[in-house]
């Protein structure tokens, strides 16, 4: 006889049990703290968590998501930036959530929230490779870094390797959120290639990308699609990485480890040229320095950087054209200015309780800067000396 499906939103109880079962811990979460910060999350921040329940139900409801006790604990699970509390992750991951379903086109979004990564872009594939490429998927339920990857992958040709797999050399985790009421894609976390097997040489990758770091070029992605979002562009500090925790300094290796993750996150951001943002947070420029000073350099480094160059704008141009295909702009909002009545702020703050303007506390990029045309732009010399050890 076939079991009725309970239509009741579990209750926050149901979600502390589910804390503690054997899959739920990970993502650098010991059980006993995985249970520990659900029975908090519980009894302290009810309404919340609630609100996040009934969020979780839903989607799960409409098959958006499949595993909803691993959703809902995403909420409980500790955030990358140690200074962020139940209620303002609740807050993120709907915010997110809200975002993502209007995203992308219909067809890119169904194969994200089925698991399966979306081919963002095929990158020029160098000899010796059956393909490099751009894509992005979910996160791990487990990841404290962000709800969404964009990942390098790459994998040699037959005549190379035999049996050659799928290598992820290089991971960028992000989420959308408001910070500051502005709308933001957030970086979360960089990191380069973790399996103990299916890797490739520096070396390697360096020449398959035309010299490019695969850190950078992956922010220089985050750039493109936060400005085809319209969307402010933020990392995050090191100095708010929750590794400054006690619970992770009492051993030496863990220390020394989170250092050199702390020193290499300092470098990507000064390669960008990042500005200190909301607490815990640096504004990263949607353009980057983009004065080609070739001739500044010897003949065999502006070869070099001529075809870091070169790869650059063909990967950019591909990368606008199948953004216009798998990916969705946000719905424009009516301006004041293109009303057929114009009025002076002093009537417009009578009519609809305009406010005055405040000066932001934190220098985001202007809007009319994000638009601006780029065509005509080509990478950094500063990529030929910049840092080697990037996360």
């Amino acid at each position: 006889m076939a079991t009725r499906k309970s239509h009741r939103i579990p209750t926050l109880w149901q979600g502390f049990r589910w804390s503690l079962g054997a899959d739920a811990s990970g993502g650098g979460t010991t059980p006993y703290r995985m249970a520990w910060r659900a029975l908090n999350a519980t009894l302290w921040h009810s309404r919340a968590m609630k609100r996040w329940m009934t969020v979780v139900y839903e989607l799960h409801s409409r098959k958006v998501i499949e595993d909803m006790p691993g959703e809902y604990l995403r909420a409980v699970r500790p955030y990358v930036h140690r200074g962020v509390g139940f209620n303002e992750r609740v807050v993120q991951l709907i915010d997110h959530m809200d975002w993502l379903e209007g995203a992308f086109q219909r067809a890119a979004f169904e194969q994200i929230v089925s698991g399966q990564p979306l081919t963002l872009v095929e990158l020029t594939a160098p000899r010796g490779y059956d393909y490099v490429r751009l894509q992005l998927q979910q996160a791990p339920l487990p990841s404290p870094e962000g709800d969404m990857l964009l990942s390098l992958n790459l994998q040699r040709s037959a005549d190379v390797q035999h049996k050659a797999e799928n290598v992820e050399a290089a991971v960028l985790a992000f989420s959308r959120f408001r910070i500051d009421d502005k709308p933001c894609l957030v970086i979360g976390g960089v990191r380069g290639q973790r399996h103990p097997t299916q890797r490739v040489s520096l070396t390697e990758l360096s020449q398959a990308l035309q010299g490019w770091k695969p850190s950078v070029l992956l922010v220089r992605v985050a750039q493109e699609l936060a400005r085809y979002w319209q969307l402010h562009l933020i990392g995050l500090d090191p100095a708010a990485h929750r590794l400054h925790d006690w619970s992770y300094r009492w051993k030496k290796n863990r220390r020394e480890s989170g250092q050199r993750i702390f020193a290499a996150y300092d470098a990507l951001w000064d390669h960008f040229d990042c500005k200190p943002g909301p607490l815990g947070w640096v504004v990263v420029p949607l353009n980057s320095d983009e004065k080609l000073a070739a001739t500044a350099l010897s003949p065999e480094k502006r070869a070099r950087q001529t075809s870091r160059a070169d790869y650059w704008i063909r990967t950019r141009n591909v990368m606008r054209a199948e953004f216009r295909r798998l990916l969705q702009k946000p719905v424009r909002e009516a301006r004041l200015s293109h009303l057929t009545e114009t009025m002076d702020r002093e009537s417009m703050r009578a009519r609809l309780n305009y406010p005055d303007v405040i000066k932001d506390e934190f220098d985001f990029d202007d809007d009319s800067q994000d638009s601006q045309n780029s065509e005509d732009m080509v990478p950094s010399r500063v990529l030929a000396t910049g840092p080697g050890n990037l996360v």
